[in-house]
């Protein structure tokens, strides 16, 4: 088990942040929430307006009755006019009508020359309200109730009439409140909303962070002091990063011993074969225990790194290692040109490992280059974002594309005429596989009329 695997997600099945589920359920709930408050206040504000206008039609009905109906008199007798001056103003929205039966009616003035409609096939027992039509197709809400005087037969009916208008520029004013109020509030509501949620998953986030500091060895272990939720996570993680590194201490002892055990057997060999160089068979077995050896250190070297890859701190200057070897090169190869371009800042260009993980990697490619090559080796350097861009190109014959491939596979050798055990390029493959980078042949470009190759190496950077 490894805590430094990766795991690559598909951009189309990748799961939406939880900040953004718990902010969408959140807000909803919040919008059925005030939609439903906002439909029952608005309910009630208008039952309350209605059951208002009808209390006050009921009062000027027993005003208009109190004024007209006198219990010693047969016949109606007005002592005063209604107190509202709007049934004095034609086509106002405020109407009384006193309707005998079998007789013309008595109205307001402000019914002007319009009568409101009575039914006499239809008794009434009490009071009672209704919608009518008035005067400018106005929509009148109307207190009727019959009285019939002393001694008389004649029923009269009275009735009270206001325009509803009022009823519904009242209700529509208090709809745009609601709507402007519970608007501020429910945005109110959401910054809140998102606010706590970013509180509360900051701890989250906190251990994001400190993952990232394990993993680059500024730390050893999450810290003890997150909130009660979230400590048996980091607990665990903790445990977890425990077992990683027992495995891993594991691991590297079995590879060192076996390596160990296999260094003594092939030493032996090695002197055996030189002790018998007349023997026919000491060329074969000197360069077989020799290439034995090489492995043996290769996967000792491997084995070092997957144990230190990203829980160690170093940071290694990559350009005094590049100008080092490129001296040493370039004396062994005295009629071949090595140039080297630093495309950034020189003290940018750190390496987030081991400097000798480094040296072995860059080291392969540039002996390669230098090898291959006809008159010139260029090596550029730059870092983008963080990562490290290091070409080395040759002008050399290059590789057939359908052949590069190959070149990474351990012992493999394109060319046996030239020196070597075709570990260089398989050792730069795993050396920068372990540290997450990777390597890249192609062509060169028109610099050398597209012959020789660039072999772009990418690591991470600090």
């Amino acid at each position: 088990m490894s805590l430094n695997k990766e795991v690559h997600i598909d951009d189309g099945v990748r799961r939406k942040p939880l900040w953004v589920r718990l902010v969408t359920i959140s807000a909803v709930w919040m919008v059925l929430a005030l939609v439903l408050a906002g439909y029952l206040l608005s309910v009630v504000f208008r039952d309350t307006l209605e059951q208002n206008f009808d209390d006050r039609l009921n009062g000027l009905l027993e005003n208009l009755v109190g004024i007209s109906v006198d219990d010693t008199s047969t016949v109606l007798n007005f002592t005063r006019n209604m107190a509202d001056q709007r049934f004095e103003q034609p086509y106002s929205g405020w109407y009384w009508q006193i309707s005998p039966e079998g007789f013309n009616p008595l109205r307001s003035r402000s019914l002007w020359d319009v009568n409101l409609d009575v039914d006499f096939s239809e008794t009434l027992d009490g009071t009672r309200f209704r919608e009518a039509t008035g005067p400018e197709d106005q929509v009148l809400r109307v207190i009727e109730r019959d009285v019939t005087l002393p001694d008389s037969d004649v029923v009269y009916r009275f009735a009270v009439a206001i325009d509803t208008i009022e009823i519904e520029n009242q209700a529509i004013r208090f709809d745009r409140i609601l709507v402007f109020g519970l608007s501020a509030l429910g945005l109110g509501l959401l910054a809140a909303s998102i606010l706590q949620v970013f509180l509360g998953l900051k701890p989250l986030a906190h251990i994001k962070e400190t993952l990232s500091e394990v993993r680059s060895g500024e730390k050893e272990y999450l810290p003890s002091d997150f909130p009660r939720e979230i400590q048996p996570l980091a607990d665990e993680l903790n445990a977890l990063i425990d077992h990683n590194n027992e495995i891993v201490e594991r691991s590297r002892t079995q590879v060192g011993n076996l390596a160990h055990a296999l260094k003594t057997p092939i030493a032996v060999l090695r002197n055996e074969a030189r002790m018998n160089e007349d023997n026919a068979m000491a060329g074969t077995v000197s360069k077989q225990t020799e290439n034995m050896h090489k492995h043996v250190e290769h996967y000792l070297k491997r084995a070092r790194v997957a144990a230190n890859i990203k829980t160690i701190s170093s940071h290694s200057q990559i350009m005094p290692s590049i100008n080092n070897i490129a001296r040493a090169l370039g004396k062994i190869h005295d009629d071949k040109s090595i140039e080297i371009i630093p495309m950034t800042d020189e003290d940018g260009l750190l390496f987030k490992g081991e400097v000798n993980d480094f040296e072995d990697m860059v080291g392969n490619l540039m002996e390669n280059a230098a090898k291959w090559a006809t008159e010139k080796v260029q090596i550029s350097c730059e870092k983008i974002d963080n990562q490290l861009k290091i070409k080395i190109c040759d002008d050399g014959p290059g590789i057939k594309e359908e052949e590069r491939e190959a070149v990474f596979g351990r012992g493999k050798r394109l060319d046996e005429q030239k020196p070597g055990t075709g570990l260089g390029l398989s050792i730069v493959k795993d050396l920068s596989d372990l540290y997450g980078g990777q390597v890249e042949l192609s062509d060169h470009d028109d610099t050398y009329a597209k012959t020789g190759l660039c072999v772009t190496l990418i690591l991470p950077s600090v």
